[in-house]
């Protein structure tokens, strides 16, 4: 169940991609979904320059297509088959254009993939990638002459996976039968890449994995908190976070790790689900409503000023009135800086997919627009609490007004009203606020 999949071609077998002679192949990357696939896009743009070919073209200049796909919720596979549908168009109009999958709907559907879309070539797991890229290197021996370097990037900000795969086994989550169990990478390979980052401009790195507290360094068995401390001392890093932690793993040694460390900022995301002892039981969380807010308490306690965000779904199955009334409850106790909220959507394969959806789709949105209308509020009550306080802020680009804009260490989006460049960190007094966003001075 959890072994990777070997490639998986189209037949008959493409012939030779075309391409003409004076140029490298060209390739055209989509991702939809997680931060995770954001990470794996970054790690499939370094393969193709490493084999010869130039990633991060446009669509209408490539000689390839490839998608990173997510299977979490349906919304996302819906994008995904969308976009595969309108390559059918790009790829008839110029003979030798190729078509490849990655990504999570790859551990969903395999192999029949290629039999609902008849137009897409190759299907790949991003655990597993060397057998596409050593089918391309046969498909495009003549073009490839080396390594390309990266098309130039003014990135500040990175994805770095620590931990892949998920070995929770939530009612409601596809992501370990896609993902895999959890594998933590080496600590060393780790700091590596986080130096070659910084060396290319990047300031801010997230250290990501499904449960990222879950890391266990197989050099030494250490943990998430001295993985911080080793990328924390990257000369030229000035930011480190870190996505997405369960609860059950927030230990106070983590806390520390925000609280002590320099580039660590003072946010915490935990995603909670459900403020339901009940629901959280059906949906296999192994944490009660509690000891969740127990967490929450040692981080305000310990880190001054933290910014806590959390998850949480609405309408699972069999979630009552009373239950979704608990939901409530709770977010308006914790006042978080900010929720994520989804209705929830059955994904075939996992355990409450053998359950009933017995919540009407339009009490799923009556509850999601609950959530949000509640935490719109809490927001702007909590950013306009800062009006008048100095927070550094740092600097991501320039709007088409000409302002600078950023996020605090809090990771809130902030607009300037003084000139700053990107990539520069500016200490500014916040002037005025709105449930999304500061403004500064």
């Amino acid at each position: 169940m959890f072994s990777p999949l070997p490639l998986l071609e189209a037949r008959p077998q493409r012939t030779p991609i075309a391409v003409s002679g004076d140029r490298a192949p060209r390739v055209n990357i989509w991702q939809v979904g997680c931060q995770m696939n954001s990470a794996d896009s970054d790690s499939l743009a370094e393969q193709f320059s490493e084999l010869g070919m130039v990633p991060g073209v446009e669509l209408e200049n490539a000689d390839l297509a490839v998608l990173v796909t997510c299977a979490v919720r349906q919304h996302a596979e819906d994008r995904a088959s969308s976009r595969l549908g309108e390559l059918a168009k790009w790829k008839a109009a110029r003979p030798g254009r190729g078509i490849a999958l990655t990504g999570c709907m790859v551990g969903e559907h395999g192999g029949s993939l290629l039999r609902r879309f008849r137009h897409l070539d190759y299907v790949f797991d991003m655990r597993e990638p060397d057998g596409f890229f050593a089918r391309l290197r046969d498909l495009y021996q003549g073009a490839l002459e080396g390594p390309v370097p990266l098309p130039a990037s003014d990135r500040l900000f990175a994805y770095l996976p620590v931990i892949l795969g998920c070995n929770e086994m939530c009612t409601y989550c596809i992501v370990p039968f896609v993902r895999g169990r959890e594998s933590s990478r080496p600590a060393a390979q780790i700091e590596l890449e986080a130096r070659r980052l910084v060396d290319r401009g990047v300031v801010e790195i997230t250290l990501l994995g499904q449960n990222v507290n879950s890391y266990v360094s197989p050099e030494d068995g250490s943990g998430l908190p001295e993985l911080m401390a080793k990328v924390d001392k990257v000369p030229g890093l000035k930011r480190l976070r870190f996505l997405t932690s369960h609860p059950r793993n927030a230990s106070e040694r983590l806390l520390d790790a925000i609280a002590d460390l320099p580039a660590a900022c003072e946010q915490f995301h935990l995603p909670v689900q459900s403020g339901s002892n009940s629901c959280l039981g059906r949906m296999k969380r192994e944490y009660s409503v509690g000891e969740y807010l127990a967490v929450l308490g040692r981080a305000r306690t310990r880190v001054e000023g933290i910014s806590l965000s959390t998850d949480v779904i609405v309408g699972f199955c069999g979630e009552t009135d009373a239950e979704f009334a608990d939901t409530l409850s709770m977010l308006a106790e914790v006042r978080f800086d900010t929720v994520h909220v989804q209705a929830y959507s059955p994904r075939p394969g996992t355990a409450a997919f053998r359950r009933p959806d017995d919540v009407p789709l339009t009490v799923k949105k009556e509850r999601l627009q609950a959530v949000l209308g509640l935490q719109r509020r809490i927001s702007e009550e909590r950013n306009r609490a800062l009006i008048g306080r100095a927070v550094e802020i740092l600097v991501e680009g320039i709007g088409e007004d000409g302002r600078a804009y950023g996020r605090t260490r809090q990771n809130r989006v902030a607009w300037l009203e003084i000139k700053a460049a990107p990539g520069e960190t500016v200490t500014a007094q916040v002037t005025a606020a709105t449930a999304w966003q500061l403004v500064a001075a």
